[in-house]
C-alpha cells in the first residue's frame, strides 16, 4: 500500500501568520500601531453598540462594533469574525424556549462558546426596544490579544477522502492496453490540510457536550451545547488514474529481459461543494480533473509519483476552499514610480493563486451590510510560498484598497 506525507511545500501554502516578503519597489514601512490603553495580558475591555430588528442580531452587531474597535474593521468584518457573529444572529442551533432575552444563563454561554475566539468573555450593558421597535444593545467585551486571537471559521467538513489508485498499462509496439492493476493509497487527509492551516475549525459529529447527573447545575444546562458550523465542505473524489507505456522492442539492442516501463501520466478527478449554512446560499460548487506532471518516471517509483499528483490534488481543493471561506486579503499598495502602474500584495501563495488567470478585488461588508463591494481587477504578477504581486486593473480609485481589509478573489473565467 503506497504511503504518503505531505511536502513542507503545501505545509507552507496556508501556514498561519506567514510574514510576507518584500515586493520589488516597497512602499514606506507603516507605523505600528499603538497599543490601546485598557490593553491586558490576555485581552483589552471594549464597548459596543448594535441595532436590528431582532435582539440576537443587534447583540452580534454590538460585538462585532465592539471588536471593531479594538482590532479594527478589517478583523472585525474578516470571515472568521463575521461567520462566529452569523451563527449568533442567525443559526437556528439558539431558538430555544427562554433564550435571547439576555437573561438566560445557558443562552449567555452558548453566545460565548461561539464567540470565543476572538471575546473572552462579554457583557450586556442595556438592551431595550426603540420607538420603531428596533433592539438597541449595549455590550461590553474582553478582546483577544493578537496572541490569542481566533478568527477560525467552523465547518461540516464530509470529505469521501482519496484511498485508490488505477493503472492502465499499455505496449508501445501495438498500442493497446495490455494490463490494469490497482491499489490504495494512505496519506493526510484534507481535513488536517484544513487543520494545519490554523485557519479552519471542524467540527465534531457528536451531539455536544456530554453531562450525567453528577455534574454541577450549571455543567448539566449545557448538555447538548456544540460548537455550530457556519459552512458545510463536501469534498468527493475518483481513484487516482495512472497511465505507463511498455518501450517497444529495441531491434538494434534486442534483450530477453523485460523491456523497461515508465509512468507517462497521471490524473483525479474532485468534486468540491462550499455552502454558507446561515445564509443558506452555495459558494461553490465546481468538478475538475487535476493532472500530474508526466515526468516518465519508471513504474519501481509508482509510489513517489502517487504521492505528487495526491499533494497538488489536495493543494488545489484547499486552496478552492480557502478562497470561499477566508479569501486572501492585500497587506500592501503602492505605484511603480510616478504616473506609473499600481500594484499590491496578496497574503495567498503562488502555487494556489497560480491557477487562476485574473482576480477581483473587493471590501466586505458588514453584518449589517453584507454586500461584497467590488473595486475592479488584479492580474498575477509574481509570488512564492507566502506572498503574491499583482498588477490592479481596471480600478478607479486606488486609494480606496485597504491593507488588511480589501479582498482578493479568483474569477474562473
Amino acid at each position: 500500500m503506497i504511503r504518503a506525507l505531505a511536502t513542507p511545500a503545501l505545509a507552507a501554502l496556508f501556514a498561519h501568520g506567514a510574514v510576507c516578503q518584500e515586493p520589488t519597489t516597497p512602499p514606506p514601512a507603516a507605523p505600528a500601531p499603538t497599543a490601546p490603553a485598557a490593553q491586558a495580558a490576555d485581552g483589552t475591555w471594549s464597548e459596543g453598540f448594535g441595532r436590528a430588528t431582532n435582539y440576537r442580531s443587534a447583540l452580534a452587531n454590538a460585538i462585532e462594533d465592539a471588536v471593531a474597535k479594538v482590532k479594527g474593521i478589517g478583523v472585525a468584518r474578516g470571515g472568521g469574525v463575521r461567520s462566529r457573529l452569523s451563527v449568533v444572529s442567525q443559526s437556528k442551533e439558539g431558538d430555544q424556549d427562554g433564550w435571547f432575552d439576555g437573561e438566560a444563563d445557558s443562552e449567555r454561554e452558548w453566545v460565548q462558546q461561539q464567540i470565543a475566539g476572538f471575546v473572552l468573555a462579554y457583557e450586556v450593558l442595556d438592551k431595550q426596544k426603540a420607538e420603531d421597535r428596533q433592539w438597541e444593545v449595549k455590550v461590553k467585551a474582553k478582546v483577544a490579544s493578537p496572541e490569542g486571537l481566533d478568527a477560525t471559521v467552523v465547518v461540516d467538513l464530509q470529505d469521501g477522502d482519496l484511498r485508490e489508485w488505477q493503472l492502465e498499462r499499455i505496449d508501445e509496439q501495438d498500442n493497446a492496453v495490455v494490463g490494469r492493476e490497482r491499489g490504495e493509497f494512505a496519506g493526510p487527509k484534507i481535513a488536517e490540510y484544513l487543520r494545519n492551516s490554523k485557519l479552519v475549525k471542524i467540527a465534531a459529529k457528536s451531539g455536544g457536550v456530554q453531562t450525567n447527573a453528577q455534574s454541577a447545575v450549571r455543567e448539566r444546562e449545557k448538555a447538548g451545547q456544540q460548537l455550530v458550523p457556519s459552512h458545510r465542505v463536501v469534498i468527493t473524489w475518483q481513484p487516482v488514474q495512472l497511465r505507463s507505456l511498455i518501450e517497444k522492442p529495441n531491434v538494434a539492442r534486442p534483450t530477453a529481459g523485460a523491456r523497461p516501463e515508465f509512468l507517462i501520466g497521471a490524473s483525479v478527478q474532485v468534486s468540491v461543494r462550499v455552502e454558507d449554512l446561515i445564509e443558506n446560499v452555495e459558494l461553490l460548487d465546481r468538478t475538475w480533473v487535476v493532472t500530474g506532471d508526466a515526468k516518465g518516471m519508471p513504474t519501481e517509483r509508482k509510489a513517489d509519483y502517487v504521492n505528487a499528483v495526491v499533494d497538488k490534488a489536495k493543494a488545489e481543493v484547499a486552496g478552492a476552499v480557502f478562497f470561499k471561506l477566508k479569501p486572501p486579503v492585500v497587506t500592501r499598495v503602492w505605484q511603480e514610480a510616478e504616473g506609473g502602474e499600481w500594484r499590491i500584495e496578496a497574503a495567498i501563495a503562488r502555487r494556489v493563486a497560480g491557477p487562476y488567470r485574473s482576480f477581483a478585488l473587493g471590501n466586505p461588508g458588514s453584518l449589517s451590510s453584507p454586500d461584497w463591494v467590488t473595486l475592479g481587477r488584479a492580474a498575477l504578477l509574481d509570488g512564492n510560498d507566502t506572498t503574491c504581486t499583482f498588477r490592479l486593473d481596471g480600478v478607479e480609485d486606488p486609494s480606496r484598497i485597504e491593507p488588511a481589509v480589501t479582498e482578493v478573489r479568483p474569477l474562473e473565467d
